[in-house]
């Protein structure tokens, strides 16, 4: 959603990335390129299902130096929702020194899925879209989701109660990432 235009189309020009710029040690900027887009999102009423494709992937002009790709977990969503207290969130939000400070929830799980979207107990606040879901899966951390939303049961139109936080589950992208890794490095895609 960060890369949309309020009318829900696809902002394709002045994207960057800068890497370490929250934590003050700006280590350049980085042009991007959009290479695919889930869906195109409307940002005046959207359904969980709808925003269940709230994700896309860029391509920077060159690769950060000393910085490697996390893997997508291969997880199934239902073995997700088994793994209690095994699920991290790091990311800038707003309400922690002004998102200066990567903080981490270490300690929150999968509580289930609704409509490919998975709901989560992380803590979460405005500023932490984009941020990824993280598992341990042997020695390293791989990416099961990307939080982007805390979702809310209403009654006609009524904020209701808190339901959780959403999350895009990698699934959803994996096959567009793949297909990214083919045309970037044919000789490593298995």
């Amino acid at each position: 959603h960060c890369i949309a235009e309020r009318d829900g189309s696809t902002r394709r020009s002045n994207l960057s990335f800068r890497l370490g710029y929250q934590a003050g040690t700006d280590l350049g900027r980085f042009g991007a390129t959009v290479w695919a887009v889930g869906a195109k999102q409307n940002f005046r009423h959207e359904s969980i299902q709808e925003a269940s494709n709230d994700w896309a992937i860029l391509v920077l002009d060159r690769a950060p130096v000393g910085v490697h790709p996390l893997l997508l977990s291969h997880h199934s969503s239902a073995s997700l929702s088994s793994l209690e207290r095994q699920v991290l969130l790091p990311a800038y939000s707003n309400d922690i020194a002004s998102a200066e400070v990567l903080s981490v929830d270490p300690d929150c799980a999968v509580r289930e899925l609704i409509w490919d979207a998975l709901v989560h107990s992380c803590m979460a606040q405005a500023g932490s879209s984009g941020a990824p879901l993280l598992m341990q899966d042997g020695s390293e951390d791989v990416v099961i989701g990307i939080h982007t939303a805390s979702m809310f049961a209403s009654d006609n139109g009524h904020v209701a109660r808190f339901v959780g936080n959403q999350a895009i589950g990698s699934w959803t992208f994996r096959e567009a990432a793949r297909a990214l890794s083919r045309q970037l490095k044919p000789e490593l895609v298995h």
